[in-house]
């Protein structure tokens, strides 16, 4: 066997002993008394003979020799496998060096492609707009998930930009560079953000430092009273003094306040100028119905107003109504108390605001009877070109109905409708048929998007409007019931090539969800011609770009027999 190397290598082609050890084959029988006579004398007491006596001697000293031979084997084997060992340990140990210095080099690598790395490069204009992404306006509030409590969950963000400006020395540059990044501020009023203590004194520092980096920059302000840390009824100094300082550069001003803090900004006396945008969310439901004419503040240039929670927002507030061309009013869903408002006082609001070409409505409960006395209906919006409607679910009431039976929309380019969304079962046909009322009713079609969510629609509605409205290029139609859809509507949408005057020329995408008894072949043929026959045409039809089918299986029956005839759909934009 070779001695001790460190800087073993495996050998090939030899025989030494570090590779081809000698095999030891001992056969079973080969000290066994082969000779009959000193076999019988094994098994019995009888004298041997000198003869056999010197044979049996010979025998001992072969055999003592042979263990001599074996205890030299042994001990070098023994010592063969100490050697192994510590060649094998300090294997291991070179091993675990390798693995250190790959890691290290990787880590050198690591480093030096990140000082090669792209984004070292880019211009000021590009990490501009990267680091807008991060900043959150206004403050985020969802509907609560918490089935113990109802209303809303506000989540508060953190400022990005404090972290940002401590990567490197390009990074705070631009961050630092650009005051229309700490343009949009959000301020959170606590006990502790506004008392005398450190944290009070740090908060404020905070929001002086980037009202100072904001420079001349028109704000966006967000300020939310947290009812569980906050004890104020009026607007702590320190924001009427923002107020008051920064008037004249208030651009948007978002107000999630108790109505005894709403109530009691008029007495600041502000005026506006430059506000365009205006949110104001009264957090203690109900209470804001004991106030009325508001005058918040002057804003001349008001043009969007959000109102969340607000039943009657004509009553309470005194604002240029007859201005705004935004308008947006959301609730959330209480079991107790009515949060938004209702078709009557949605209509008075659409009818005041003469200007008016957004509107996004949640309605609550449909109008007490009586209560239409003495309106003039129905009201006609000029101006509208997108109307979004939404509700809460209440048994026997069909607020969308109501709103849209009284409505005219003669510019109306896109409505979205999505019925009762707290409610499992479907909104009635008869909200459908109010739409088809509106947009037969509302002159020349415009409208190129249709989006219609969670009701039932008569078989007879849907093709009426599509006869209606050949503009369309827009239809999703989510969550509807098995007789919105039938075989003969699909077949005046398929396209041909013998003249006939095609249905929705411009289409280009259609969503179909829920229910469905139409046959799915003929509809992926009416897809089918719709791509491969619109070029053939006269004159030429949009192609269809984006298609989603979606049908909702009862739970006894997964199997989805039509599966391999949409699939063919996929490859018609391959």
């Amino acid at each position: 066997m070779a001695g001790t190397n460190y800087n073993w290598s495996p050998c090939t082609g030899c025989a030494c002993l570090n590779h081809n050890l000698p095999s030891h084959d001992f056969p079973p029988d080969r000290h066994s008394l082969n000779d009959p006579n000193l076999a019988r004398l094994a098994g019995s007491n009888d004298r041997p003979l000198d003869s056999e006596m010197a044979t049996l001697r010979a025998m001992i000293a072969s055999y003592e020799a042979d263990i001599r031979d074996i205890d030299v084997e042994e001990s070098r084997l023994v010592q063969f496998i100490a050697n192994m060992k510590d060649r094998i340990s300090l294997a291991e140990q070179n091993v675990d060096a390798l693995r250190q210095e790959r890691q290290s080099i990787s880590d050198a690598i690591i480093e030096r492609k990140r000082i090669l790395n792209p984004v070292r490069r880019l211009p000021a204009e590009i990490l501009l707009r990267i680091f807008r992404l991060t900043t959150t306006f206004p403050i985020p509030r969802s509907h609560s998930e918490n089935e113990a409590e109802e209303g809303w969950d506000i989540h508060p963000p953190k400022n990005m930009l404090w972290t940002i400006e401590g990567v490197c020395r390009q990074w705070n540059m631009v961050v630092v560079s650009f005051p229309e990044l700490w343009s949009s501020i959000n301020i959170i009023i606590t006990d502790n953000n506004f008392s005398d203590t450190a944290r009070g004194i740090a908060y404020s520092r905070v929001l002086g430092m980037q009202l100072d980096r904001s420079r001349n920059q028109l704000l966006s302000l967000s300020i939310w009273n947290d009812d569980d840390h906050s004890s104020y009824v009026k607007l702590p100094t320190a924001i009427a003094f923002i107020l008051f300082s920064f008037s004249t550069r208030m651009e948007s001003l978002h107000l999630y306040l108790p109505a005894q803090i709403i109530s009691d900004i008029p007495s600041l006396d502000l005026t506006l100028p430059s506000l365009n945008e205006l949110c104001i969310f009264p957090t203690n439901l109900g209470v804001m119905e004991h106030y009325h004419g508001l005058e918040l503040f002057r804003c001349p240039n008001l043009r969007s107003m959000h109102v969340v929670d607000v039943v009657a927002p004509l009553f309470h507030f005194q604002l240029p109504w007859t201005q705004i061309t935004t308008f947006t009013s959301d609730s959330a869903l209480y079991s107790e108390h009515p949060s938004g408002p209702n078709p009557q006082t949605c209509l008075l609001v659409m009818q005041k605001l003469t200007q008016l070409e957004e509107c996004h409505l949640r309605l609550e409960l449909g109008t007490p009877e009586g209560d239409w006395t003495g309106e003039p209906l129905p009201v006609v919006c000029s101006d509208l070109r997108m109307l979004a409607l939404s509700s809460w679910g209440f048994d026997s009431h069909m607020p969308l109905k109501e709103l849209l039976d009284e409505l005219v929309t003669p510019s109306l380019t896109r409505l979205q409708v999505v019925s009762c969304q707290n409610y499992t079962s479907r909104d009635s046909e008869e909200t459908f048929t109010a739409i088809r009322g509106l947009l037969e009713r509302s002159g020349p079609p415009r409208i190129t998007t249709l989006h219609f969510d969670h009701g039932c629609v008569l078989t007879e509605d849907l093709p009426q409007v599509l006869k209606t409205c050949p503009t369309l290029e827009d239809i999703r139609l989510t969550n509807i019931d098995d007789k919105a859809i039938s075989d003969e509507t699909l077949l005046q949408l398929t396209l041909r090539v013998d003249g006939t005057t095609p249905l929705l020329p411009r289409l280009h995408t259609l969503h179909i969800s829920g229910a469905m008894s139409f046959n799915v072949q003929i509809f992926v043929d009416m897809v089918e011609s719709r791509w491969t026959l619109a070029h053939a045409q006269s004159p030429p039809v949009r192609r269809i770009k984006e298609v989603n089918l979606c049908r909702f299986l009862d739970t006894d029956n997964f199997d989805e027999p039509d599966e391999d005839e949409v699939e063919r759909i996929s490859s018609f934009g391959s």
